[in-house]
C-alpha cells in the first residue's frame, strides 16, 4: 500500500468512530471495491510499462482478441464495449495503430469508416502482457483460498449483474 493513502480499513474505522451518524448506513464492502479497483488499476499500469502499454490498450486490444478471427470491431462496436469517450478512444487507437498494434483496414460494409483489427504484432504483445497481469493477479489473490476466489467471483458478478440492468 503507497504512503499515500489511508488504508480502506481505517477509513471504515473512522468513520465508525467519528461520523455515528452515517456509519450504520455506510457499507464496508463498497470502500473496499473502490480500493480494490484503485490498487488494481495502480498494479496494472506498473506492469504495463515495460510493454509500452496502458491499462486502456489492454483493454482495446483484449477487446479485440475476444472477437473471431480477424479479431476486429468497428470503432462504434469498440466504444460501445469499453465506455471510453469517442475522443478517449481516437487518442488510444492513433497509439496503438503508430505502434504497429493494430491497424485500420476498410470496411466493407460502410466505405466511410475504417474497422479496427488486431494485428499480429498486437496479438504478440497482448499475450506476454496479459501474461505478467496474470501473475501478477494470481500473487496478489493467494491471500483467498481457491473457495474465497469462487464465491468472491459469484458475490460480485451477482452485484454487478444487476447493477447493469
Amino acid at each position: 500500500m503507497s504512503q499515500e493513502h489511508v488504508a480502506a480499513g481505517d477509513i471504515v474505522r473512522r468513520i465508525a468512530e467519528h461520523w455515528p451518524e452515517v456509519a450504520g448506513r455506510i457499507r464496508p464492502g463498497i470502500i473496499y471495491l473502490y480500493r480494490a479497483r484503485d490498487l488494481l488499476l495502480d498494479d496494472v499500469e506498473q506492469i504495463l510499462k515495460p510493454y509500452g502499454l496502458r491499462t486502456s490498450d489492454l483493454d482495446v486490444l483484449g477487446a479485440l482478441r475476444t472477437q473471431p478471427r480477424p479479431w476486429q470491431l468497428t470503432p462504434t462496436e469498440l466504444y460501445r464495449a469499453l465506455l471510453l469517450s469517442s475522443g478517449g478512444l481516437t487518442k488510444i487507437l492513433h497509439r496503438l495503430e503508430a505502434a504497429g498494434w493494430i491497424d485500420r483496414p476498410a470496411n466493407p460494409v460502410d466505405g466511410r469508416s475504417k474497422l479496427v483489427r488486431l494485428t499480429r504484432s498486437g496479438e504478440r504483445q497482448l499475450e506476454k502482457a496479459l501474461q505478467a497481469v496474470l501473475e501478477n493477479e494470481d500473487q496478489r489473490m493467494t491471500v483467498l483460498s481457491d473457495e474465497e476466489q469462487q464465491q468472491l467471483g459469484q458475490l460480485l458478478g451477482k452485484l454487478v449483474g444487476a447493477w447493469e440492468q
